[in-house]
C-alpha cells in the first residue's frame, strides 16, 4: 500500500523529483546498439554514434517565461548540446498556441526563434505549429543536434575535481523576474529592473562550451537550468556517481540579482540559472580553465570540487565571524525559486 500511495502522490511544478525521474528512465527501453549516452538523471544530452560520427541532442520547453520565449528555447535547447563540447547546428521546433491565437502572433514569435537560431549559426529543418485550446499561454519546444568526433557529459566529473563556473548565478530567473508587472512593489529602483531585464543577453553558454573543451583538459559540463547553481552542481554530482564541497560563498552574483532575490526573500543560488556553465577539470588544470574562459572576457570562478563519497554532499560557507556553516544535502530534489515567485506575484 505505502508504495502505490507514493505512485499517486501529487509533483510540484518543476522539473520531476530525483527518484520519481529516475523510476520514470528505469521505465525506458532502449536497444538500439549505436545509442551511446541513454537518458539518466542528470544528463540533458542523448548521443547517438552514426556514421563514426556522434550525434548529440537536447529538448527543453518554455514554461515559465513570459517574454521573449523564442530566444529562451533556442538558447536552453542549444546551451545543453553545447556542454557535451559539441556544437549545435540545426533544431525542430514545436509550437503549440492557446485558442483565440492570431496569425500575426504566430509570425513573431516564429521570427524570434528563427533570429534566435540564425545569430548562433543553428538552422531550423522542421518541427510543428497547431492552435490548442487544451493551453492558456503559448508552449514551445526546441530540440537541438550538433554532430562531433569527441565530447563530455555531466556524468564525467572525477573525485577531486575542481568545480567552475562562468558569469554569475540566478542568470535566468532574474531576468525572468524583471520583467512581471507586480515586482515594482518589491524592488522600486527602476535602474535594478533594468538591469536585471539584460542579463537575458547573457544566457547563451556556446562560447566559453567551445573555449573550456577546446583545453582538452575539461572533464564534464553543465548548464545550469532549473534549480540554479545547487541544483545543477547535485545533477553532475548524481550523474557522476560523486559528492561535492560546495562553498557558496564563493558563487558570485549580479547585483540586480543580489538585490531582488533579498527584496523577494528568494535563495539566488535555486534560481534557474542559464547562462552560467559548469565545468569540472583537475585541480592541477583548474587555472587553466580559468584563464582562457577569462581572456574572451566571460567570468570564471572555482567554487568547489567533487569527492568521492555520494552521500558527501555539503553546502559550506564562511561567517562573518571566520566560522564556517556547513548544510548537508539529502533532498536531491531542488525546487526551484521561480516557481514561487511566478504563483506570488504573476
Amino acid at each position: 500500500m505505502p508504495r502505490i500511495q507514493r505512485l499517486h502522490t501529487l509533483l510540484p511544478e518543476g522539473k520531476l523529483p530525483v527518484k520519481v525521474l529516475g523510476r520514470v528512465l528505469d521505465s525506458v527501453r532502449n536497444e538500439e546498439e549505436g545509442l551511446v549516452v541513454r537518458p539518466s538523471v542528470g544528463v540533458d544530452v542523448g548521443i547517438v554514434k552514426s556514421s563514426g560520427k556522434f550525434l548529440v541532442s537536447s529538448s527543453d520547453p518554455i514554461t515559465g517565461a513570459s517574454r521573449k520565449i523564442g530566444w529562451y528555447a533556442v538558447n536552453v535547447s542549444a546551451n545543453d548540446v553545447a556542454t557535451s563540447g559539441v556544437m549545435p547546428s540545426f533544431l525542430t521546433v514545436v509550437s503549440l498556441f492557446p485558442k483565440g491565437t492570431s496569425s500575426q502572433q504566430i509570425f513573431s514569435l516564429t521570427k524570434e526563434i528563427s533570429d534566435s537560431a540564425s545569430e548562433l549559426g543553428i538552422s531550423i529543418v522542421g518541427g510543428h505549429t497547431e492552435v490548442t485550446s487544451e493551453i492558456k499561454k503559448p508552449l514551445i519546444v526546441v530540440t537541438c543536434f550538433g554532430t562531433g568526433d569527441t565530447f563530455v557529459t555531466s556524468a564525467n566529473a572525477h573525485a577531486g575535481d575542481a568545480i567552475l563556473m562562468t558569469k554569475t548565478a540566478g542568470i535566468e530567473g532574474t531576468s525572468i523576474i524583471a520583467n512581471l508587472s507586480t515586482l515594482s512593489r518589491k524592488v522600486r529602483k527602476e535602474s535594478v529592473i533594468q538591469r536585471a531585464k539584460k542579463l537575458v543577453e547573457s544566457i547563451s553558454i556556446l562560447k566559453e562550451a567551445r573555449i573550456g573543451y577546446a583545453t582538452g583538459v575539461v572533464h564534464a559540463m553543465h548548464d545550469a537550468t532549473e534549480g540554479g547553481v545547487i541544483g545543477a552542481v547535485v545533477e553532475m554530482s548524481i550523474a557522476s556517481r560523486l559528492g561535492f564541497r560546495l562553498q557558496t560563498d564563493l558563487i558570485p552574483l549580479d547585483p540586480s540579482t543580489e538585490t531582488i532575490c533579498g527584496a523577494l526573500a528568494i535563495d539566488p543560488l535555486r534560481l534557474v540559472s542559464s547562462g552560467t556553465l559548469l565545468l569540472a577539470c583537475s585541480e592541477n588544470d583548474s587555472q587553466q580553465v580559468i584563464q582562457a574562459i577569462e581572456k574572451a572576457g566571460i567570468k570564471c570562478t572555482k567554487i568547489g570540487n567533487f569527492v568521492s563519497d555520494e552521500k558527501e554532499r555539503m553546502l559550506i560557507s564562511k561567517q562573518k565571524d571566520g566560522s564556517k556553516k556547513i548544510e548537508r544535502l539529502v533532498d536531491l530534489s531542488v525546487q526551484d525559486e521561480l516557481w514561487t515567485v511566478l504563483r506570488k506575484y504573476s
